[in-house]
């Protein structure tokens, strides 16, 4: 397989999912890596982490003012609706693009963070952390949300296991399953990552799933900014798929 063929599919594997474009792009370029024996520059590592949990922070804003808009109570909807609007703001601020769309490729990533990224990242960790406990209050302290998430949309321990249930799904069942950990890819393995786990399997557990990642994701964000190295940002492949060993960037 040539670079441009990698290249296209690595544009197919981004659009699978819009809103999840940086899961899937992320796990194509680790495939390819592996079959390729590239080694990925400690830099690029880490901002694909970035991207990943400021994708998952929009995604669990989303989804959270959807579950409470579908009981309605749509000023969850319109509070949430704003912090997954800001973070992708911030998104783009960092990489160019609401969606950071085309960021992760085979061998790193195809531009590095925004002058102003760092400063934008801080800036939206401080805002969320400011306003996201009092929705979290709202949530837990309106009795008619409780009614239609407490006991509803049950998924048992069993059927989850069986049909091997993962992500927010799974963990509101029972199961601790996270790709993060188990295998394990960088820099997850040198970040310390709490999965939070409930056994209800009901809507509510899945609500406080979520509530708990986004505690997590800004966590694991404060540690990334931190431990944030200098240096290349992705080994460029050449025209035979073989690597080219530190590149500024992947051409």
């Amino acid at each position: 397989m040539g670079g441009a063929p990698i290249e296209q599919a690595a544009r197919l594997a981004g659009r699978t999912s819009g809103d999840s474009t940086v899961a899937y792009a992320f796990a194509f370029a680790r495939a390819v890596e592996a079959a390729l024996d590239i080694t990925v520059p400690p830099r690029a590592t880490y901002l694909r982490a970035l991207m990943a949990e400021l994708e998952r922070l929009a995604n669990h804003f989303g989804d959270f003012g959807a579950i409470c808009n579908d009981a309605s109570f749509s000023v969850m909807h319109a509070q949430c609706g704003i912090l997954r609007e800001r973070t992708l703001r911030t998104a783009d601020a960092c990489f160019g693009h609401r969606l950071m769309m085309d960021r992760v490729v085979p061998g790193g990533l195809a531009n590095d963070l925004l002058p102003d990224g760092i400063s934008q990242v801080r800036s939206l960790s401080k805002e969320v952390r400011r306003r996201f406990p009092k929705l979290i209050e709202l949530y837990d302290n309106t009795a008619s949300l409780q009614d239609r998430t407490a006991t509803t949309g049950i998924l048992s321990r069993e059927l989850a296991r069986q049909f091997g249930a993962g992500g927010y799904v799974g963990r509101a069942s029972g199961r601790t399953f996270d790709a993060r950990r188990i295998p394990g890819y960088a820099p997850y393995d040198r970040l310390d990552l709490e999965i939070p786990r409930l056994e209800a399997g009901d809507v509510n557990a899945r609500v406080w799933i979520r509530i708990r990642e986004i505690e997590q994701s800004l966590a694991l964000i404060d540690q990334i900014l931190r431990d944030l190295p200098d240096g290349p940002i992705g080994t460029a492949l050449d025209a035979a798929g073989r690597s080219a060993e530190g590149l500024g960037l992947v051409e």
